[in-house]
């Protein structure tokens, strides 16, 4: 367990009542599901939610948070943004070193560097805003996938992701076109160069996008662990290039 678990604010207590209250009728049974208890009997009106903050309250902190992100990825809530942004403002604020990404906690290493390989597939998330905004539910998607062990759908994610920065900051509508508009010939060049063969690269994996006849080969995790990596270090590169006026 990260230590970073350790102690729940107070904030992120309240978040899992409002959660396991959306569940409305279903809620008692749901949470007694949960925690594996039995389900109360002769329980009416007010006494409901009543012991269901009872039994919240009683929950050591580490299991709030394990409680919370179970909640918020399984009974058709899988993906569900909804809460991101409340629990990753009480997060910043207790200083807890976690981010909060479709409902799944990711360690969010403050003490790295921007371009850090630990940070790299977390920083994307704060930069995917404005005009970029459309392509960050992709990343989101990308790195779920990824905590699941789903590594095909993590690396088509994350070079639909980086295809979809590129041709937002170009205003191109494909990625090469795109490339060739962002990093003309010139000293750039070798940059339009690797991203292109990172796109290529991870888009024909095994089981991806253009791969996806391989049969007989196995996509390796440490192999698609580094193409998401990559993709996002491009990422961040291209929209910060493009924040400081260099397209």
């Amino acid at each position: 367990m990260s230590h970073e678990r350790e102690v729940a604010p107070p904030g992120l207590r309240r978040v899992l009542q409002d959660v396991v209250h959306a569940l409305e009728e279903e809620a008692v049974a749901t949470l007694a599901a949960w925690l594996d208890i039995p389900v109360p009997s002769g329980l009416w009106g007010r006494d409901l939610p009543e012991w269901i903050n009872e039994q919240l309250q009683r929950l050591p902190d580490p299991k709030v948070f394990d409680l919370l992100e179970h909640a918020l990825t399984s009974n058709g809530m899988w993906g569900s943004s909804a809460y991101d942004e409340r629990v990753n403002k009480i997060l910043k604020e207790a200083e807890i070193a976690l981010v909060m990404v479709d409902g799944s906690f990711l360690e969010d290493d403050e003490g790295a560097e921007e371009l850090d390989v630990q940070d790299a597939t977390v920083r994307p998330l704060t930069l995917l805003t404005g005009k970029y905004a459309t392509a960050r539910s992709n990343w989101a998607k990308a790195l779920t996938a990824q905590k699941a062990g789903d590594d095909r759908q993590a690396v088509a994610l994350a070079v639909n992701t980086l295809e979809g920065v590129v041709k937002i900051a170009s205003g191109q509508k494909d990625i090469n076109s795109g490339l060739r508009r962002l990093f003309p010939e010139g000293e750039r060049t070798p940059l339009c160069q690797a991203i292109n063969q990172l796109h290529n690269y991870g888009s024909a994996m095994p089981w991806v996008r253009h791969g996806g006849g391989q049969k007989d080969v196995e996509l390796t995790r440490i192999e698609a662990l580094g193409v998401v990596r990559a993709a996002a270090v491009w990422i961040v590169m291209l929209i910060n290039l493009d924040k400081e006026g260099r397209f």
